[in-house]
């Protein structure tokens, strides 16, 4: 399965969930029919994918040791890459 658009048809009590769906290479058609609902006044519009040829594995992975799950080094960090600290008001 590519793309599935869900939202909330009716009102309060009433609403009920919906959803279209989309191949993987219907992505731009997908956005602009989750922006027609939204527009439209639908609620908890949003998109879910299982795209084949998305990075990586699906899921969430962790860092541990230095190496991700499947044994590559991993050396990134947020730290120090975001520029040095500015003190004293906004920056």
């Amino acid at each position: 399965m590519g793309i599935v658009v869900y939202w909330l048809e009716g009102a309060g009590e009433e609403a009920a969930p919906v959803c279209q769906f989309f191949s993987s290479k219907e992505l731009t058609q997908a956005l602009a029919w989750a922006e027609d609902r939204r527009r439209a006044g639908h609620g908890h519009v949003s998109i879910s994918t299982e795209l084949d040829e998305s990075v990586g594995k699906p899921g969430v992975s962790a860092v541990e040791g230095g190496k991700t799950p499947d044994g590559e080094a991993y050396e990134w960090s947020k730290a120090g890459r975001a520029g040095k600290m500015r003190r004293g008001g906004r920056g």
